[in-house]
């Protein structure tokens, strides 16, 4: 389970470069209600413990050492592939135990999160992983009936005051609720719960989860009619649907009638084999211009001869020419050609290039221009 754990960010002091330090207490042992569906009770109401062994073990006390500071809480973990995009900073090395709570430096570096706290963004929130397990049990005069085990911090966020409304919360699909609190009566309830340094009655905080609950529940409603009502449009929209078909029938008649005609009109088989033997011609005397390289493919033959002609007349300007204008420029330039020996990679400068492909090669590119 990932949880997020809050304390408040505290005294601070700026450093020579301009970078917010400071010693925070980040979690304490107790035992806190959750709210969740089926708690102990029926009612969606569990105690569960942070017992000292499991706060102050030797793991998670190191787990809060080098961790990176965020500015609010990332939807995922932060490790090695997202670090230098979600970190706003680090802790220190030296987390400790001290005065029951557990307390680590850390060094905000970011300027934006810098401006951010120096405006009043001063909570942290602890996003961490646990076990919890079902168990029951004493911790302080209060009755638990789960604990978290194998605490381990991941990263210590830095968020606004009071956004979330409670301490803690654990973000998995029971939608849990946590709060801390520094008075424990034991039983169902607890006596007063410190929530962003005010105090508040635990029944209240309660009611107000429930109340979020409710809102929640009154949205999927709400979502469910709107469903509903499309589902009885569609549902119109089907009887509709017979009345087009018998048109959409006439329509289907009409268009393979214009599919014949238009077959009919399609190019033989031999008028067909005299237009790729021209487009190949085109492309064996072409490419002696602008080289292998040149990508022929959907290019019209007039866009080839230009840009044939333009290898060897960077100023040709075929604006306004006719297709008869451009064709026996072409023509001339493949002449010229023959008789100076001009290669395309050679510039012009001497050597005949042989233009005849081989016959397994034509065979290939009149199969591929049949596809």
């Amino acid at each position: 389970m990932k949880f997020y754990d809050r304390a408040e960010l505290g005294k601070y002091t700026e450093t020579p470069e301009g970078y917010l330090h400071g010693e925070f207490p980040i979690t304490r042992p107790g035992v806190f209600p959750y709210l969740r569906p089926n708690g102990q009770n029926g009612d969606g109401l569990s105690m569960v413990a942070k017992l000292p062994d499991e706060v102050f073990s030797k793991e998670t006390i190191e787990s809060a050492n080098n961790k990176p500071l965020t500015n609010d809480h990332p939807n995922v973990g932060v490790d090695v592939r997202n670090f230098k995009t979600l970190s706003v900073g680090m802790t220190d090395s030296d987390a400790h135990v001290e005065d029951n709570k557990l307390v680590v430096g850390a060094t905000i570096t970011d300027p934006d999160m810098i401006a951010q706290v120096k405006s009043g963004k001063r909570e942290l929130s602890i996003g961490f992983n646990a076990d919890v397990p079902t168990e029951s049990g004493e911790y302080g005069g209060a009755q638990y009936d789960a604990a978290q085990r194998n605490i381990k911090i991941n990263h210590i966020a830095i968020v606004d005051r009071g956004r979330a409304g409670h301490g803690i919360s654990i973000h998995d699909s029971a939608a849990f609720v946590m709060g801390d609190s520094d008075t424990n009566t034991g039983g169902k309830h607890m006596a007063n719960l410190i929530i962003d340094s005010q105090q508040f009655e635990v029944d209240q905080h309660v009611a107000d989860a429930h109340d979020d609950l409710k809102k929640q529940v009154a949205a999927k409603e709400a979502e469910l009619a709107k469903l509903k009502k499309q589902l009885n449009g569609a549902n119109d929209e089907a009887a509709s649907s017979k009345k087009e078909a018998d048109s959409l029938k006439g329509e289907r008649d009409a268009l393979k009638t214009q599919l014949k005609d238009a077959q009919d009109k399609q190019l033989d088989q031999d008028t067909l084999d005299k237009r790729i033997d021209a487009r190949l011609a085109l492309q064996t005397s072409a490419a002696r211009f602008v080289g292998d390289s040149f990508d022929f493919k959907g290019k019209t033959d007039r866009e080839v001869k230009v840009a044939a002609i333009k290898t060897t007349n960077d100023s040709f300007d075929e604006k306004d020419k006719s297709d008869d204008y451009i064709n026996a420029f072409y023509d001339s330039a493949v002449s010229l050609a023959d008789k100076k020996g001009f290669t395309h990679t050679l510039g012009g400068q001497g050597g005949n290039q042989n233009e005849t492909d081989s016959v397994d090669k034509l065979k290939g590119d009149r199969a591929n221009a049949y596809k």
